[in-house]
């Protein structure tokens, strides 16, 4: 039976932004789905929050025969890990520039407990939204495709930050950490500490979002993981 990937994506993105990536895995013959986070959505009244999107993943896990393996940029690393303790099906963990945090712990208190000042709050106080996408976000993207990926991020529910991650996996789920070297949002010091405790680490000369800049070394980086889970 296929392992299936479940993509999740980072905070305020919406499954379009791995269309490149589900491309590239495909040529690899490898079957692959990207769910929406209630985290993330247009109007911040709707955003949910850590603990929403763990049940959304839960709930894709479920629809799916065979294994898993969850494929998360960035802020989707906190609900895939968590979600990955509490699944039998899932064989393997792929964090893409992502937050591996402790348990028990939250993404603001990674943050120093303070967002950066130069993101935007929304009006009712429940949602936030990040400061120059371009450059913290999509640097070394295609200028066409960075503007389409603004244009589409939504509000990012506060309680993804402030919840705490509630449970990590087992050794028995397979892990890889794709390092962005470039990266201008995330530490390159956090990321290698990440890396060094996954079971593949993989470098890639891009900034934040290697799945729309370099997928084709993502994909690689995400097939090599699939063949670790099979033994």
């Amino acid at each position: 039976m296929p392992t299936t990937i479940v993509l999740v994506h980072g905070a305020m993105h919406t499954p379009w932004v791995f269309d490149p990536l589900r491309a590239e895995l495909t040529e690899r013959h490898l079957e692959s789905v990207a769910i929406q986070l209630p985290s993330s959505a247009a109007d911040s009244a709707e955003t949910g929050g850590l603990s929403d999107d763990v049940e959304a993943i839960r709930v894709a896990i479920a629809e799916i025969d065979g294994d898993v393996v969850l494929a998360a940029h960035s802020y989707g690393a906190v609900p895939s890990t968590w979600a990955a303790a509490e699944s039998d099906a899932v064989v393997g963990l792929a964090l893409i520039a992502g937050f591996s945090l402790p348990e028990g712990s939250s993404l603001q208190e990674f943050l120093g407990g303070e967002f950066p000042p130069n993101w935007r709050h929304s009006t009712d106080g429940l949602a936030i939204k990040v400061g120059d996408p371009e450059e913290s976000i999509f640097s070394g993207v295609d200028e066409a495709l960075t503007t389409e990926a603004v244009g589409r991020l939504n509000w990012q529910g506060l309680g993804a930050f402030t919840e705490a991650l509630g449970a990590r996996p087992g050794d028995d789920v397979k892990t890889v950490y794709i390092v962005t070297t470039e990266d201008l949002s995330l530490p390159l010091e956090a990321q290698e500490q990440w890396a060094a405790e996954a079971d593949l680490s993989v470098r890639v000369a891009s900034g934040h979002s290697p799945h729309l800049s370099h997928p084709a070394e993502v994909a690689d980086a995400i097939a090599q993981l699939v063949e670790l889970t099979r033994g």
